[in-house]
């Protein structure tokens, strides 16, 4: 077995940052009869609830419903972040 040595290695980290109006996102989301509905579209904003909820949710313009709809976060995945 090979060791690695540590300059060979390549060290990732994770930024995290809020969601803001105007970023991309694609849309993996399903329904209860499990049809999979995906799509492109842009966040809003973010639902401001006085509850802490524990699954945040931010509302997205749905370019192919052309529609804008709730989404929980972990329905999205970022595509181009806005500026």
């Amino acid at each position: 077995m090979k060791k690695i040595s540590l300059k060979n290695k390549q060290i990732y980290k994770i930024e995290t940052r809020a969601w803001l109006p105007g970023d991309l996102v694609k849309i993996k989301s399903s329904t209860w009869s499990g049809r999979a509905h995906s799509s492109i579209g842009f966040v809003i904003h973010e639902t401001n609830d006085m509850n802490l909820k524990l699954f945040p949710a931010v509302v997205v313009y749905d370019i192919h419903l052309k529609e804008s709809r709730e989404f929980y976060l972990y329905d999205l995945e970022l595509i181009s972040a806005a500026m």
